[in-house]
């Protein structure tokens, strides 16, 4: 759901700001009475409506045309160009209308053009953006879809209410709304000049330089900025509608000689105007909010719970009581290898508190590596591919199971034994720093700062020259035998 509600508003929402300023525009052109300027703002809103229509289904008609990801680049590239033009014709036009009354029947197909077009390319990339988030897994109805076409709706009723608010703020401070207006115009240009340089290169059309690729790399990695850097816009836009706007309070010292039907009417029209400011504050909180929360907490990937560092006994075995792990809960613990290697393992009750039955495995899968899993309820999910895993079948081996560590269970106590963790060692590719042996030589020195390494029978050895590497290398099975030895490393754990 949330994807949905940011997505929508990064997608619709650089077009609503620029669409709703110019139509601002054009309400303070016309505007002669508050009757006036209410029939135009029908009228824009009527207009609006079928050009808004009309450009989700140019929108969706390009995708789906767009056979192959060469042709969804062109149809991109079209759409950003058209897109350059028609806010370059609205920003020429502007002026004119806002000076010559009459020109705003020239600036209303203007505007109908501007929102169509802005739509197409908004929903072509929404449309896009959506490949990879169905609205659901299944072909019934269910609870993901219903909130994921939710999503879509809220978003498109607060995009409804942002673009209200704004056009109503920029008809009452026109000068501002047509700078935000440059400003918006030349934000999403350089957006949009990156796209369509990037979809030329792409193509062929393009020479590849340096000096093209340099750009086509800021103008990307400053796009997602763009919509935010709109808001702030709009933010400014609402605070000097807020100082210029009249106050309920202030009135009625400076009415006292005005009639009261005058005095009432003054009054109605100042607490309006606040009302407007308070819908557009509210449409700009839930939008930032919901981008918020997506960008910095929902798409972040998840993260791996604390991993509880274990050392071998005397006996060469790591113990863990069973009373310590039988609550349904993922317990995680971490092994450092004699060769440095981090191994990461968990033990979880497969059953119930009255049927323990403790699964032993690597914090790692055959299919999608050392990644992990995390548990969400009652589901333990694979990092790697988001697979639900079957609680009572971990344990064992197959699919996208985590992979099985051998066990015993003794007077209470899960026991595995050092060999059985040495071996997890080849399923994991994180390395501390660790004190190891050059099997050749005998010295001692750090694995991470070793000048070689070989790695024989999944495990790595480390030299501290490369003469003891050859020798090694020549006759790994000669040297690669050694008992194995508790590891002294310099590492502690996650917070």
């Amino acid at each position: 759901m949330s994807f949905y509600l940011a997505d929508m508003f990064r997608a619709f929402g650089p077009a609503t700001f620029i669409a709703a300023l110019y139509a601002g525009l054009l309400l303070k052109a016309a505007r002669t009475t508050l009757a006036a300027e209410e029939r135009l703002r029908r009228h824009l809103t009527f207009i609006a409506v079928p050009a808004l229509i009309a450009g989700i289904a140019i929108g969706a008609f390009a995708f789906f045309w767009a056979d192959g990801a060469a042709a969804l680049t062109e149809a991109k590239m079209v759409m950003e160009g058209a897109c350059l033009a028609a806010a370059l014709l609205a920003l020429l036009s502007a002026p004119f209308a806002l000076r010559f009354s009459a020109a705003r029947f020239v600036a209303l197909p203007i505007f109908a053009l501007l929102v169509a077009i802005l739509t197409a390319q908004a929903a072509l990339v929404f449309a896009d953006d959506t490949t990879t988030h169905a609205l659901t897994a299944t072909s019934v109805l269910n609870t993901e879809l219903i909130l994921n076409v939710l999503a879509v709706t809220i978003a498109a009723a607060a995009l409804g209410a942002f673009a209200a608010a704004v056009s109503h703020a920029a008809s009452r401070t026109p000068l501002i709304g047509l700078g935000l207006l440059v400003l918006a115009v030349l934000i999403e240009a350089a957006v949009w000049g990156g796209d369509v340089m990037l979809g030329l290169l792409q193509v062929g059309w393009l020479q590849v330089t340096s000096a093209r690729v340099s750009l086509v790399a800021k103008a990307d990695y400053y796009a997602e900025a763009a919509v935010y850097a709109e808001l702030v816009l709009a933010l400014v836009l609402g605070a000097v509608f807020l100082l210029r706007a009249p106050r309920p309070a202030t009135l009625s010292d400076d009415l006292a000689g005005q009639a009261r039907t005058e005095r009432r009417k003054l009054k109605a029209f100042a607490l309006g105007e606040r009302r407007w400011f308070r819908g557009l504050a509210a449409a700009m909180t839930f939008i930032v909010a919901s981008m918020l929360y997506y960008d910095l907490y929902a798409s972040q990937p998840p993260r791996l719970s604390e991993a509880t560092p274990v050392t071998v006994d005397d006996d060469g075995t790591v113990r863990i009581p069973v009373d310590q792990v039988k609550d349904g809960t993922l317990h995680r613990f971490a092994y450092v290898s004699s060769d440095g290697h981090r191994v990461r393992f968990f033990l979880i009750n497969r059953f119930d508190a009255e049927h323990v039955a403790i699964g032993v495995v690597y914090d790692a899968c055959m299919i999608c590596g050392d990644k992990g899993y995390i548990q969400r309820g009652n589901e333990i999910i694979c990092i790697a591919c988001n697979v639900r895993i079957f609680v009572p079948s971990i344990g064992k081996a197959g699919g996208c199971n985590p992979i099985p560590l051998k066990h015993e269970e003794a007077n209470g106590d899960i026991v595995i034994a050092q060999l059985e963790l040495e071996k997890g060692a080849r399923f994991f590719s994180e390395v501390v720093s660790t004190d190891v042996t050059d099997p050749v030589t005998g010295e001692t020195l750090v694995n991470t700062d070793a000048p070689f390494s070989f790695e024989f029978e999944g495990r790595t050895y480390y030299f501290t020259g490369e003469e003891s590497y050859d020798t090694f290398r020549d006759a790994p099975e000669k040297y690669s035998h050694e008992p194995l030895a508790p590891a002294r490393v310099s590492w502690q754990p996650e917070d």
